[in-house]
């Protein structure tokens, strides 16, 4: 029993000499960090006096870990008042903090509907909102976790103009939206570009559909979408061209075969073209019975 409770007594020394010794290791970190943000951002910045700022590092370090030491050597101690109001988004935001400086502080920590973003979809959507700056939030609402993927594929150009086609409707006018930023997550800048300038083609829905199903020949130009729409456009206009034609031929024969004394006339002044016009019409004629 005593060699038992000797053991136990040894491991509870020991796991409270550790701690001490993190703690007093925390408190050193947390001193030294009080006293840079002095030196860097001067008396200003600092409403209270540095061993009162340092308690309050090290105490959020204690709750939310050591990335609050790096966030308030980037931003200030307003790191300390972010991670509270953050609540339990406290560690990501520390840790965008840390990461991304001001900017993680503008478009995350200080928007509520971000911090929401951030709860929903995780770091990758905080990622988003830097890189796209004021642009993503409202993409990311309307169109949600694809939308994270798509954005993180892209550069800033690319992340404009999928802001301009959400917000214009006309990406919702394309249709299939998930699966076009699944093509955009796959492919990044070429395939936004490519959807950019293709807006008005993909809208049609059998063009969209030939797209999405090999989308890499459209994107490196082995396929061209005007093939796809053309064939579509191209037979309607070369029937109505021949209908046109076929009209135009019947009516200057039934001059020339109805009426005898305009087709004696032609026969004088054009042989050649009466000839024509009487071949192509027996032609017609018996394209007809048969």
């Amino acid at each position: 029993m005593i060699p038992r409770f000797a053991r136990l007594l040894t491991i509870g020394i020991c796991l409270f000499a550790a701690t001490s010794a993190r703690a007093d290791v925390a408190s050193k970190i947390a001193q030294e960090t009080a006293e840079f943000v002095l030196k860097k951002f001067g008396k200003k910045a600092i409403t209270e006096g540095t061993e009162s700022l340092a308690k309050r590092i090290a105490s959020s370090a204690a709750r939310h870990g050591d990335d609050v030491f790096k966030a308030v050597r980037r931003v200030g101690p307003g790191a300390l008042s972010l991670a509270d109001d953050a609540g339990e988004q406290a560690p990501k935001v520390l840790r965008l903090l840390s990461k991304h400086g001001d900017d993680a502080a503008v478009w995350v920590a200080r928007r509520p509907k971000a911090l929401k973003l951030l709860s929903q979809h995780g770091d990758e959507a905080a990622e988003v909102l830097i890189k796209h700056k004021g642009l993503a939030e409202p993409v990311l609402e309307k169109l949600g976790a694809p939308a994270v993927n798509a954005l993180s594929a892209v550069a800033p150009q690319g992340g404009r103009r999928l802001a301009m086609l959400a917000e214009s409707g006309e990406l919702a006018a394309i249709g299939r939206t998930p699966e076009l930023l699944e093509v955009i997550s796959r492919h990044g800048d070429a395939a936004m570009n490519f959807i950019w300038r293709n807006k008005g083609p993909l809208a049609v829905g059998t063009t969209l559909t030939a797209f999405l199903a090999k989308p890499e020949a459209f994107i490196d130009g082995t396929n061209q979408l005007i093939g796809t729409v053309g064939e579509n456009a191209v037979k309607p206009i070369a029937e109505a061209a021949g209908t046109a034609i076929s009209c135009l031929v019947w009516a200057v024969v039934a001059l020339v075969v109805g009426v005898p004394a305009a087709g004696i006339y032609l026969a004088v002044r054009n042989p050649k073209l009466a000839a024509e016009l009487t071949k192509a019409a027996v032609s017609r004629g018996v394209n007809a019975r048969s």
